[in-house]
Protein backbone atom coordinates (compact mmCIF):
# COMPACT_ATOMS: atom_id res chain seq x y z
CA UNK A 1 0.00 0.00 0.00
CA UNK A 2 1.69 3.30 -1.19
CA UNK A 3 1.53 5.93 1.62
CA UNK A 4 0.57 9.76 0.25
CA UNK A 5 3.29 12.75 1.32
CA UNK A 6 0.41 13.41 3.65
CA UNK A 7 0.59 10.05 5.46
CA UNK A 8 4.29 10.11 5.69
CA UNK A 9 4.00 13.58 7.11
CA UNK A 10 1.44 12.66 10.15
CA UNK A 11 3.13 9.56 10.36
CA UNK A 12 6.67 11.44 10.77
CA UNK A 13 4.95 14.04 13.82
CA UNK A 14 3.70 11.20 15.60
CA UNK A 15 7.00 9.61 15.71
CA UNK A 16 8.92 12.66 16.48
CA UNK A 17 6.11 13.30 19.33
CA UNK A 18 6.55 9.78 20.91
CA UNK A 19 10.47 10.25 20.74
CA UNK A 20 9.79 13.59 22.38
CA UNK A 21 7.73 11.94 24.86
CA UNK A 22 10.19 9.22 25.88
CA UNK A 23 13.23 11.60 26.00
CA UNK A 24 11.50 13.75 28.57
CA UNK A 25 10.58 10.78 30.62
CA UNK A 26 13.62 10.00 30.65
CA UNK A 27 15.47 13.34 31.52
CA UNK A 28 12.56 13.17 33.99
CA UNK A 29 13.92 10.17 35.75
CA UNK A 30 17.66 11.08 35.19
CA UNK A 31 17.78 14.42 37.20
CA UNK A 32 15.34 12.92 39.47
CA UNK A 33 16.86 9.83 39.94
CA UNK A 34 13.83 7.97 40.31
CA UNK A 35 12.78 5.13 38.85
CA UNK A 36 9.17 5.01 39.22
CA UNK A 37 7.81 8.77 38.99
CA UNK A 38 3.94 7.51 38.55
CA UNK A 39 2.70 4.13 39.46
CA UNK A 40 1.71 2.68 35.98
CA UNK A 41 5.65 3.32 35.93
CA UNK A 42 5.64 -0.41 37.37
CA UNK A 43 2.79 -1.39 39.63
CA UNK A 44 4.20 -4.37 40.58
CA UNK A 45 6.64 -1.97 42.04
CA UNK A 46 4.76 0.50 43.63
CA UNK A 47 3.44 -1.76 45.62
CA UNK A 48 6.68 -3.40 47.26
CA UNK A 49 7.90 0.66 47.30
CA UNK A 50 4.32 1.23 49.64
CA UNK A 51 5.02 -1.49 51.88
CA UNK A 52 8.73 -0.86 51.54
CA UNK A 53 7.57 2.70 53.25
CA UNK A 54 5.21 1.50 55.31
CA UNK A 55 7.19 -0.59 57.34
CA UNK A 56 10.09 2.15 57.06
CA UNK A 57 7.65 4.49 58.92
CA UNK A 58 6.44 2.46 61.47
CA UNK A 59 10.42 2.35 62.70
CA UNK A 60 10.36 6.01 62.38
CA UNK A 61 7.44 6.21 65.22
CA UNK A 62 8.99 3.22 66.79
CA UNK A 63 12.73 5.44 66.93
CA UNK A 64 10.52 8.86 68.22
CA UNK A 65 9.02 6.27 71.33
CA UNK A 66 12.51 5.36 71.96
CA UNK A 67 13.92 9.22 71.62
CA UNK A 68 11.65 10.72 74.16
CA UNK A 69 11.66 7.38 76.59
CA UNK A 70 15.26 7.45 77.43
CA UNK A 71 15.23 10.28 79.03
CA UNK A 72 12.60 10.09 81.17
CA UNK A 73 13.69 6.75 81.71
CA UNK A 74 17.79 8.16 82.63
CA UNK A 75 16.41 11.20 85.22
CA UNK A 76 14.51 8.48 86.95
CA UNK A 77 17.39 5.82 87.33
CA UNK A 78 19.35 8.74 88.57
CA UNK A 79 16.84 10.02 90.89
CA UNK A 80 16.77 6.26 91.85
CA UNK A 81 20.44 6.60 92.01
CA UNK A 82 20.66 10.24 94.51
CA UNK A 83 17.58 8.24 96.78
CA UNK A 84 20.05 5.65 97.38
CA UNK A 85 22.65 7.85 98.26
CA UNK A 86 20.90 9.80 100.80
CA UNK A 87 19.53 6.26 101.90
CA UNK A 88 23.44 5.28 102.29
CA UNK A 89 24.19 8.75 104.22
CA UNK A 90 21.38 7.68 107.03
CA UNK A 91 22.92 4.47 107.20
CA UNK A 92 26.28 5.54 107.67
CA UNK A 93 24.94 8.02 110.50
CA UNK A 94 23.44 5.47 111.96
CA UNK A 95 26.36 2.84 111.99
CA UNK A 96 28.20 6.40 113.78
CA UNK A 97 25.55 6.79 116.15
CA UNK A 98 24.94 3.64 117.49
CA UNK A 99 27.73 4.68 119.95
CA UNK A 100 26.58 5.08 123.73
CA UNK A 101 29.55 7.65 124.56
CA UNK A 102 28.13 10.06 122.40
CA UNK A 103 27.62 13.63 123.63
CA UNK A 104 24.22 15.33 123.47
CA UNK A 105 25.65 17.72 120.90
CA UNK A 106 26.97 15.34 118.63
CA UNK A 107 23.59 13.36 118.28
CA UNK A 108 22.31 17.25 117.64
CA UNK A 109 24.42 17.33 114.88
CA UNK A 110 23.65 13.67 113.37
CA UNK A 111 19.87 14.94 114.03
CA UNK A 112 20.04 17.88 111.95
CA UNK A 113 22.39 16.18 109.09
CA UNK A 114 19.19 13.41 109.09
CA UNK A 115 16.28 16.33 108.84
CA UNK A 116 18.56 17.76 105.50
CA UNK A 117 18.72 13.99 104.17
CA UNK A 118 14.57 13.95 104.48
CA UNK A 119 14.74 17.24 103.16
CA UNK A 120 16.65 16.25 100.37
CA UNK A 121 14.29 12.54 99.86
CA UNK A 122 11.07 14.83 99.15
CA UNK A 123 12.80 16.97 96.90
CA UNK A 124 13.99 13.93 94.62
CA UNK A 125 10.21 12.26 95.09
CA UNK A 126 8.67 15.11 93.43
CA UNK A 127 11.33 15.27 90.54
CA UNK A 128 9.53 16.17 87.51
CA UNK A 129 10.70 15.87 83.99
CA UNK A 130 8.89 18.44 81.24
CA UNK A 131 6.93 19.48 84.11
CA UNK A 132 5.47 16.09 85.27
CA UNK A 133 6.19 14.45 88.30
CA UNK A 134 8.19 11.08 87.40
CA UNK A 135 7.04 9.25 90.52
CA UNK A 136 2.72 10.01 90.35
CA UNK A 137 2.25 6.92 88.26
CA UNK A 138 -0.52 8.51 85.78
CA UNK A 139 -0.80 11.19 88.23
CA UNK A 140 1.60 13.08 86.47
CA UNK A 141 0.33 16.35 87.45
CA UNK A 142 0.08 16.42 91.00
CA UNK A 143 2.98 15.99 93.43
CA UNK A 144 3.96 12.11 94.55
CA UNK A 145 4.32 12.56 97.95
CA UNK A 146 3.11 15.53 100.33
CA UNK A 147 3.91 16.81 104.14
CA UNK A 148 1.44 15.91 106.80
CA UNK A 149 0.90 15.88 110.19
CA UNK A 150 1.77 12.78 112.48
CA UNK A 151 4.02 9.83 112.79
CA UNK A 152 4.43 10.13 108.87
CA UNK A 153 5.99 12.78 107.46
CA UNK A 154 4.83 12.40 104.24
CA UNK A 155 1.55 10.48 102.43
CA UNK A 156 1.74 9.30 99.08
CA UNK A 157 -0.26 11.32 96.56
CA UNK A 158 0.13 9.96 93.07
CA UNK A 159 -1.80 6.58 91.79
CA UNK A 160 -0.54 2.93 90.60
CA UNK A 161 -0.66 3.85 87.06
CA UNK A 162 2.22 2.76 84.84
CA UNK A 163 3.11 4.42 81.77
CA UNK A 164 4.21 1.90 79.09
CA UNK A 165 5.55 2.78 75.54
CA UNK A 166 6.17 0.42 72.54
CA UNK A 167 10.11 0.67 71.65
CA UNK A 168 10.00 -2.37 68.74
CA UNK A 169 7.16 -4.84 67.27
CA UNK A 170 5.46 -6.88 69.65
CA UNK A 171 7.80 -5.40 72.53
CA UNK A 172 6.27 -2.74 75.28
CA UNK A 173 8.30 -1.54 78.23
CA UNK A 174 6.99 0.60 81.41
CA UNK A 175 8.67 3.98 81.47
CA UNK A 176 7.53 4.45 85.61
CA UNK A 177 7.54 3.00 88.63
CA UNK A 178 5.14 4.55 91.30
CA UNK A 179 6.24 6.02 94.74
CA UNK A 180 4.05 3.79 96.54
CA UNK A 181 6.50 1.24 95.34
CA UNK A 182 9.54 3.05 95.44
CA UNK A 183 9.37 4.98 98.52
CA UNK A 184 7.39 1.61 100.00
CA UNK A 185 3.91 3.08 101.24
CA UNK A 186 2.86 0.11 100.57
CA UNK A 187 5.30 -2.30 102.48
CA UNK A 188 6.21 -4.28 99.67
CA UNK A 189 10.28 -3.42 100.04
CA UNK A 190 10.60 -5.35 102.74
CA UNK A 191 10.79 -2.24 105.36
CA UNK A 192 8.13 -2.03 108.06
CA UNK A 193 7.21 1.73 106.88
CA UNK A 194 7.85 3.86 103.74
CA UNK A 195 11.58 5.70 103.77
CA UNK A 196 10.58 8.65 104.95
CA UNK A 197 9.21 7.10 108.38
CA UNK A 198 12.25 5.44 108.36
CA UNK A 199 14.37 8.47 108.61
CA UNK A 200 12.27 10.08 110.80
CA UNK A 201 11.83 7.59 113.40
CA UNK A 202 15.75 7.16 113.12
CA UNK A 203 16.27 11.03 113.54
CA UNK A 204 14.09 10.72 116.68
CA UNK A 205 16.54 7.81 118.60
CA UNK A 206 19.77 9.51 117.24
CA UNK A 207 18.15 12.59 118.70
CA UNK A 208 16.77 10.84 122.00
CA UNK A 209 17.15 7.08 122.10
CA UNK A 210 19.64 4.87 123.29
CA UNK A 211 22.53 3.47 121.00
CA UNK A 212 20.78 0.01 121.08
CA UNK A 213 17.46 2.09 119.78
CA UNK A 214 19.63 3.41 117.22
CA UNK A 215 20.85 -0.10 115.93
CA UNK A 216 17.35 -1.07 115.79
CA UNK A 217 16.68 1.23 113.12
CA UNK A 218 19.17 -0.02 110.65
CA UNK A 219 17.09 -2.92 109.51
CA UNK A 220 13.64 -0.86 107.97
CA UNK A 221 17.08 1.12 106.67
CA UNK A 222 18.65 -1.72 104.49
CA UNK A 223 15.38 -2.55 103.79
CA UNK A 224 15.14 0.71 101.98
CA UNK A 225 17.48 0.83 100.51
CA UNK A 226 17.40 -2.75 98.89
CA UNK A 227 14.16 -1.43 97.63
CA UNK A 228 15.45 1.51 95.83
CA UNK A 229 18.24 -0.38 94.88
CA UNK A 230 15.84 -3.36 92.85
CA UNK A 231 13.92 -0.17 91.28
CA UNK A 232 16.79 1.23 89.80
CA UNK A 233 17.94 -2.24 87.90
CA UNK A 234 14.83 -2.14 86.82
CA UNK A 235 14.89 1.01 85.15
CA UNK A 236 18.46 0.28 84.12
CA UNK A 237 17.34 -2.82 82.60
CA UNK A 238 14.73 -0.98 80.78
CA UNK A 239 17.01 1.42 79.26
CA UNK A 240 19.74 -1.27 78.11
CA UNK A 241 16.71 -2.54 76.30
CA UNK A 242 15.96 0.97 74.80
CA UNK A 243 18.74 1.46 73.75
CA UNK A 244 18.75 -1.86 72.13
CA UNK A 245 15.81 -1.55 70.31
CA UNK A 246 17.15 2.15 69.16
CA UNK A 247 20.23 -0.01 67.51
CA UNK A 248 17.58 -2.30 65.96
CA UNK A 249 15.45 0.06 64.76
CA UNK A 250 18.36 1.72 63.01
CA UNK A 251 19.76 -1.09 61.57
CA UNK A 252 16.75 -2.43 60.03
CA UNK A 253 15.64 1.17 58.32
CA UNK A 254 19.42 1.08 56.59
CA UNK A 255 18.37 -2.20 55.33
CA UNK A 256 14.69 -1.29 54.48
CA UNK A 257 16.25 1.84 52.91
CA UNK A 258 18.58 0.30 50.46
CA UNK A 259 16.04 -1.91 49.47
CA UNK A 260 13.76 1.15 48.48
CA UNK A 261 16.57 2.72 47.15
CA UNK A 262 17.00 -0.63 44.52
CA UNK A 263 13.37 -0.58 44.08
CA UNK A 264 12.87 3.20 42.84
CA UNK A 265 16.24 4.59 42.22
CA UNK A 266 17.69 4.47 38.66
CA UNK A 267 20.64 2.77 37.57
CA UNK A 268 22.56 5.89 37.15
CA UNK A 269 25.34 4.39 34.21
CA UNK A 270 22.19 2.47 32.36
CA UNK A 271 20.24 5.67 33.00
CA UNK A 272 23.30 7.80 31.22
CA UNK A 273 23.47 5.49 28.26
CA UNK A 274 19.63 5.29 27.65
CA UNK A 275 19.85 9.11 27.96
CA UNK A 276 22.10 9.07 24.91
CA UNK A 277 20.48 6.82 23.16
CA UNK A 278 17.26 7.81 23.48
CA UNK A 279 18.42 11.79 22.12
CA UNK A 280 20.24 10.47 19.16
CA UNK A 281 16.31 8.74 18.33
CA UNK A 282 15.07 12.02 18.84
CA UNK A 283 17.71 13.92 16.69
CA UNK A 284 17.07 11.11 14.15
CA UNK A 285 13.20 11.31 14.23
CA UNK A 286 13.71 15.52 13.82
CA UNK A 287 15.96 14.95 11.00
CA UNK A 288 13.76 12.42 8.98
CA UNK A 289 10.46 15.15 10.17
CA UNK A 290 12.36 17.94 8.69
CA UNK A 291 13.37 16.34 5.78
CA UNK A 292 9.63 15.38 4.96
CA UNK A 293 8.31 18.86 5.78
CA UNK A 294 10.66 19.88 3.38
CA UNK A 295 8.98 17.71 1.17
CA UNK A 296 5.45 18.74 1.33
CA UNK A 297 7.14 22.78 1.32
CA UNK A 298 7.95 21.74 -2.28
CA UNK A 299 4.79 19.99 -3.28
CA UNK A 300 3.16 23.07 -2.27
CA UNK A 301 5.17 25.42 -3.94
CA UNK A 302 5.12 22.80 -7.24
CA UNK A 303 1.39 22.72 -6.79
CA UNK A 304 1.17 26.87 -7.08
Amino acid sequence: MRLTLSQQTQNSLMYLNSASTRLSEIQNRAATGKRILKPSDDVPGTDRSLSLRTAISTLNQLSDNTVVSKPLLNITEGALGDLGDALRSARDIAVAAANSSLSSTAREAYAVQLDNILAEMADIANTRYMEQYIFSGTATDQPAIVQQAGPQPYAYNGDLGERRTQILSGIVIPLNISGDKVFNFTGAGGSTTDVFTAISQLREVVRYGTATAVSGELDNIDASLDNVLSCRARVGSWIARTERAQSIIEDTKIRLSELLSDQEDVDLAQMIVELKTQENVYQAALGVSSRILDMSLASLTFLK
